[in-house]
């Protein structure tokens, strides 16, 4: 995919790209310890509403580039948190886009939080009570402003400005990949290890005071400001989430970008466009049913449950094995269906890698093995 070039003795080939996209500087950091040397000029406000929004950011970034390159661009990336934790983001994109346009997307693409107000919490001690159907101020006793009420407030405000814009920074990396070579090999391990590494691991190494408190500084700004219109921190400013329900109590918001571990980065780490692939969910499961039978086979374990709901599956006879119907549980029914499905998936569990280890197989990724998955990244070209 993208532009063919030539080189002088005659050869033609695709290169694909290597992107570093980062979020802007909060204040001046220590070289090497990712610590501020002003913690109290330091924005951690900022920092931790771009680290919440980061993704919506990519977002935009992939929709207009994908605009001025003029074709739909397929692309891998992984979030990765920087030692200072703010988040960047790594991605290879297939083709070549010129240098100049990435870097004008980049410096042009910007995303704006139109939300109600978050500036000044309205309860801390005090927290609005659910009534069964509103959540009520602890002494008015009078339902808070529903989510709905506060955007058609803030469109009728002619001088309303967003809650929040998140940019990227000055810093922009761009690299060049070619399917084969070296450089194309280390791009797709750094990728590959974000598929099971941790958020926390890229800051939990050497620590030491300063750090710890530079932790929890800007945790205490992820754990209390909004992360979707469904948050429950906006009881927090005053403000029904989008969806209410018994038990949202802000500062326990279920999401994990809320935690100390995370601070800020939530599920979306690994990003890949649909067509990077070329396949579907479903084509994924199967191709990971297909992996396990494989190593189950190879180490000669006979599993007959593997094929127990297929099709093609008959009895002795040759008639057909299964007659679906609808069943209808209830009581303890239920509860004894449960935890059968729950024992037998930790004894397929038990059993696969059993057989792993006697084959030495690698694991599965996306329903193929990891050798397999490096050997489909590298084809970035």
């Amino acid at each position: 995919m993208g532009r063919v070039f030539e080189a002088p003795d005659g050869r033609t080939y695709r290169p694909s790209m290597f992107i570093t996209l980062t979020l802007p500087g909060y204040g001046r950091i220590v070289a090497g310890a990712g610590t501020p040397r002003d913690a109290d000029g330091y924005d951690y406000r900022r920092a931790a509403l771009d680290a919440l929004h980061f993704p919506r950011l990519l977002d935009r970034w992939f929709q207009n580039l994908r605009r001025c390159a003029g074709y739909k661009v397929q692309y891998f990336g992984a979030v990765e948190g920087q030692r200072r934790l703010a988040p960047h983001f790594h991605v290879a994109v297939r083709g070549a886009i010129p240098r100049s346009v990435i870097k004008e997307v980049t410096r042009a693409t910007y995303h704006q939080l139109w939300w109600p107000a978050f500036d000044t919490p309205v309860f801390v001690e005090e927290l609005p009570v659910w009534d069964g159907r509103d959540y009520l101020d602890p002494v008015t006793e009078q339902p808070l402003q529903t989510w709905d009420a506060a955007l058609d407030e803030l469109s009728a405000d002619d001088d309303a400005r967003p809650a929040h814009v998140l940019r990227f920074g000055s810093q922009l990396d761009v690299q060049g990949l070619l399917a084969g070579s070296s450089d194309a090999d280390r791009s797709v391990r750094y990728l590959t290890k974000y598929l099971t590494k941790a958020v926390g691991e890229t800051y939990s190494g050497d620590s030491n005071a300063a750090y710890e408190a530079h932790i929890d500084r800007l945790h205490a700004e992820v754990r209390w400001l909004p992360c979707s219109p469904d948050c429950a921190n906006w009881l927090r400013f005053g403000v029904q989430p989008r969806t209410v329900g018994p038990g949202l109590e802000p500062g326990r918001c279920p999401s994990k970008a809320h935690d100390r571990e995370h601070l800020g980065v939530g599920g979306r780490r690994v990003l890949v466009s649909r067509g990077w692939s070329g396949k579907t969910l479903a084509d994924h499961r199967v191709d990971r049913a297909a992996v396990v039978r494989q190593a189950l086979e190879e180490a000669g374990i006979e599993v007959d449950s593997a094929r127990r709901m297929a099709a093609d599956v008959v009895a002795s006879d040759g008639d057909a094995r299964f007659l679906w119907s609808a069943v209808v549980s209830h009581g303890g029914t239920s509860s004894s269906i449960l935890m059968e499905t729950v024992i037998q998936r930790r004894r397929w569990r038990e059993q696969y890698e059993v057989a792993k280890t006697m084959t030495g197989a690698d694991p599965p990724v996306d329903g193929r093995s990891a050798t397999a998955q490096s050997t489909s990244l590298r084809a970035v070209g």
